[in-house]
């Protein structure tokens, strides 16, 4: 009889931890919803995790239909710091199942392959950002924070829950991870893969990698990695993608539709700046003193691009360009003022000058 009991409750437990899973159709990373309710999503998640065991969270995290539910319960599994998340993780990375995610009265979207790796990569769980660096910024920049809103003092500090998995996630496993997302094909809906890309040294022996990544599976953030080489053959894939200024935009410069390779095309030019580039840049320019709607992040990477040169016709091309604005005020101001904060990212001697020439944005 004892042991029937035992049975019992175990299967009443497991078919909880069914049921939780069932209704979780969406995360939320903390127990707070930006207004001083909780997130239906938290409180299911927390009772997942008093009444799941760790078999139970495998199970789930491996074959649940509710992709959010894989996303919970790795999570809880590898604040337990049980070493079977690797296997979990390894064969999750192609799990493109999308679900909702709620930050506070913030709603995104991710898929469960990132979810997973942002949870090894990035040490912080649901209850707690003590250790991150967005809270150290936070307090800095508004010191009267945790006064004038105590749900985010409660949400951030006075009920943290830290764990310590870091001791089992290395960094032999982040190398492991690292080159597994980088060689692995179609790796692009993962976030931690751009990451690479950005800190990836110059070597040749990723050259071919990045060249099958940007040709054959279409990351255009390759594209920069690939300049670092100078290979002859891909000048021409450059000047196309400066080309795509307008693509994907209607007639009022709205985006409308996927969104052209320019800014790729601008960052691989202050990598590789080569006369070749010089006409596109042009045309680049002309378009982006015209438009109606401003791209402020392309206005800075234009700017980086043509300081990349570092010679007398790009200061003369940056000089003309910002007289071009004159004509519009708007213009003027959101030139002046990506141009300054470009030269504040790539400061060069040379283009000082302008910076004085230009010193009153509007």
């Amino acid at each position: 009889m004892v042991m029937l009991n035992l049975i019992s409750a175990a299967f009443s437990q497991n078919a909880k931890a069914v049921l939780i899973a069932d209704s979780l159709t969406r995360v939320s990373l903390y127990d707070n919803n930006g207004w001083g309710g909780t997130p239906l999503a938290w409180t299911l998640q927390e009772h997942l995790n008093e009444v799941a065991s760790n078999d139970d969270l495998v199970a789930l995290a491996r074959s649940h239909r509710n992709g959010a539910a894989r996303a919970v319960a790795f999570r809880l599994l590898l604040a337990r710091c049980d070493n079977r998340y690797r296997d979990i993780l390894y064969c999750s990375l192609n799990d493109t199942t999308s679900f909702r995610e709620q930050g506070f009265d913030i709603i995104g979207s991710t898929n469960v392959a990132n979810y997973m790796v942002n949870a090894v990569t990035q040490h912080w769980d649901f209850q707690s950002l003590r250790d991150s660096i967005y809270l150290d910024s936070l307090i800095r920049s508004e010191p009267k924070l945790m006064e004038t809103a105590p749900h985010l003092y409660n949400t951030l500090v006075k009920r943290s829950t830290v764990r310590d998995y870091r001791r089992i996630f290395t960094h032999k496993d982040s190398v492991t991870l690292d080159s597994m997302l980088f060689f692995t094909p179609n790796m692009q809906h993962i976030d931690r893969l751009y990451t690479i890309l950005e800190e990836l040294p110059a070597e040749e022996c990723y050259y071919e990698r990045l060249h099958q990544m940007y040709y054959d599976e279409g990351i255009a953030e390759a594209l920069p990695n690939l300049c670092r080489y100078r290979r002859e053959e891909d000048k021409a894939t450059v000047i196309e993608c400066l080309l795509e200024y307008s693509k994907g935009l209607d007639k009022e410069d709205a985006q409308e539709g996927p969104e052209g390779r320019t800014d790729q095309g601008l960052e691989a030019v202050a990598i590789w700046p080569n006369p070749a580039f010089l006409p596109a840049l042009r045309k680049v320019r002309d378009y982006e003193v015209s438009r109606k709607h401003y791209d402020y992040w392309r206005i800075r990477l234009f700017y980086l691009a043509l300081m990349a040169y570092d010679d007398e016709n790009s200061y003369n091309f940056i000089d003309e360009t910002l007289r071009m604005t004159g004509r519009n005020k708007t213009t003027q101001k959101y030139h002046l003022e990506f141009f300054h904060k470009a030269y504040e990212t790539s400061p060069n001697f040379r283009y000082e000058s302008l910076l004085k020439k230009y010193d009153k944005i509007p």
